[in-house]
């Protein structure tokens, strides 16, 4: 009876509240203990305490016992109150916080014995998404050449596939050669790293092969390995002289090069980590600046693969040294690299956030990521489109991406099978083979390639030259291709960094305007 009037209130409540009930489990289910009758994290997205689980029941029996535990970690129970316990009817579970943290992106489990499970329900008084298609650019501020291509990703996704290869090392498009000797055409896009940067003889400054490419009809992605020194005396001998070589950058047990460089030492100020990353921060900017001054747009991939596995296995790990040290200091990071780029006027970069799943404490934020990416190596189709509907469901107005891919032998899972099977991303790109020389590619063999340049709807390059000169038609020169935008809303230095709030007095911008605080 007790159970009956809770749900009674809680109904009561919805109606109110006007919340919505979610059906998140379709029965008749017979209740036992196996592991069938499951809700996927990915229909729970956004759940927030005060949330209610209501199950509803029938054929209950006298002696009822129901559970709710999570899939992984050997059936855990999300409380002992929830598990074997006695029912005589429906029953359901108001979410606080410990509640929340149990069940966070896991498998739910409902069973137990004598009764049968009608429906599975979340009762919300969140408000649904009614918002459609994808998100405008995060830079209200990026040049016209860079909302022209932005533009011409969105309207091309989930109708186009566009293909991309990945530069050896180097400024090159070496594999993208591979391709066209092997298809004909060349694929749609070329990706970059600034992997050198550290070295002496880095190649980042001749920005002709990027240019090259960019004229031939070619979009640009680039992603930085960023390599960092051990130390503080490594630092400092580096400073003395460029010939000192640091190569780390995983994290320790992470592969190698590693390195024990402190990602929460860096966001901090006055350490010589936060020395460090702003020095190569300002030099990769000069970089991508010698690209803005040729029109170059760069869709920009940082910190990727920043949770590793840690968000996945119980024993995960991060393996970059940007995500050594847990989602906090790495959304740091990516924030102050943002604000940093556009201090600098770096309005041709579209950001690509590189997801891991289940990692959503991860993410910088809709304000600071225009797309998303996901790395998938030795993975099959269904993997591929699990990743894929799993990502479209957290983040349903940003474009996804397969911004890394491979498979041990070069083969499987095709392009084709992928997309047929739903998971329809805006870019593909294997990553290189380092020096090849024929027979089987390591990540993606001749046969993958010829198979995904089969299908009507991939881009190649000659396709991609024809679509940016239209969208770019529209875009005459840099400096007179600015957008109008207003102002950025939230607080700002008078440099146009942004930050959380004022915390010493002087002038700062709010929401476009100045304002003068504590003087």
């Amino acid at each position: 009876m007790k159970k009956t009037i809770i749900f009674i209130s809680a109904i009561v409540i919805a109606i109110c509240s006007q919340a919505r009930e979610i059906v998140l489990l379709e029965g008749p289910f017979e209740a036992d203990w196996s592991d069938k009758h499951c809700v996927d994290p990915m229909q729970m997205v956004g759940v927030a305490t005060g949330d209610i689980i209501h199950v509803y029941t029938s054929n209950v029996q006298s002696y009822a016992v129901a559970y709710i535990r999570t899939k992984a970690n050997g059936w855990a129970a999300i409380s002992s109150e929830y598990d074997n316990f006695r029912i005589t009817g429906d029953f359901e579970c108001t979410l606080d916080e410990t509640l929340l943290a149990a069940i966070k992106n896991q498998t739910l489990m409902f069973g137990g014995s004598g009764y049968t499970i009608e429906k599975v329900t979340l009762i919300t008084e969140r408000p649904e998404d009614m918002r459609e298609g994808y998100d405008d650019l995060s830079n209200p501020h990026a040049s016209r050449n860079t909302q022209q291509i932005y533009n011409l990703l969105r309207d091309c996704y989930g109708k186009k596939s566009i293909s991309c290869s990945m530069a050896e090392v180097n400024w090159n498009y070496k594999e993208a050669g591979y391709v066209k000797d092997w298809t004909g055409k060349y694929p749609a896009m070329n990706g970059y790293d600034y992997i050198h940067l550290t070295y002496d003889w880095e190649p980042y400054t001749d920005i002709s092969p990027v240019k090259e490419w960019w004229e031939m009809g070619g979009l640009v992605t680039i992603c930085w390995h960023w390599r960092v020194p051990d130390s503080k005396e490594e630092w400092e001998a580096y400073k003395a002289d460029k010939n000192t070589v640091f190569e780390g950058f995983y994290a320790p047990e992470g592969g190698s090069p590693s390195t024990t460089f402190s990602a929460a030492n860096a966001v901090e100020e006055g350490t010589w980590e936060n020395e460090f990353v702003k020095s190569d921060m300002e030099k990769v900017a000069e970089r991508l600046a010698l690209l803005r001054d040729e029109g170059i747009v760069v869709i920009w991939r940082p910190f990727h693969e920043a949770a590793g596995n840690s968000t996945i296995y119980s024993d995960g790990k991060a393996w970059f040294w940007w995500g050594a040290d847990g989602a906090e200091p790495c959304v740091k990071l990516w924030k102050i690299m943002y604000d940093y780029f556009a201090s600098k006027g770096l309005d041709n970069l579209i950001w690509v956030w590189t997801s891991q799943t289940k990692d959503d404490e991860w993410y910088p934020g809709d304000e600071y990521v225009d797309m998303i990416g996901r790395d998938l190596y030795n993975y099959t189709t269904d993997d591929a489109t699990y990743n894929f509907n799993y990502l479209t469901t957290y983040y349903p107005h940003k474009m996804i991406a397969l911004s890394e891919c491979g498979y041990s032998g070069g083969t499987n899972p095709y392009m084709s099978e992928q997309w047929e099977n739903g998971a329809k991303w805006s870019y593909g790109m294997p990553w290189y083979h380092y020096q090849y020389n024929g027979g089987n590619h390591q990540y993606a063999n001749s046969d993958w390639w010829i198979d995904w340049f089969r299908q009507d709807y991939v881009i190649t390059m000659d396709e991609m030259a024809t679509l940016k000169a239209e969208y770019l038609s529209k875009a005459t020169g840099i400096e007179e291709n600015k957008q109008a935008a207003t102002y950025v809303s939230g607080w700002h230095n008078l440099q146009g960094m942004r930050i959380e709030k004022p915390t010493k007095p002087g002038i700062y911008i709010k929401d476009g305007k100045k304002v003068a605080i504590g003087m």
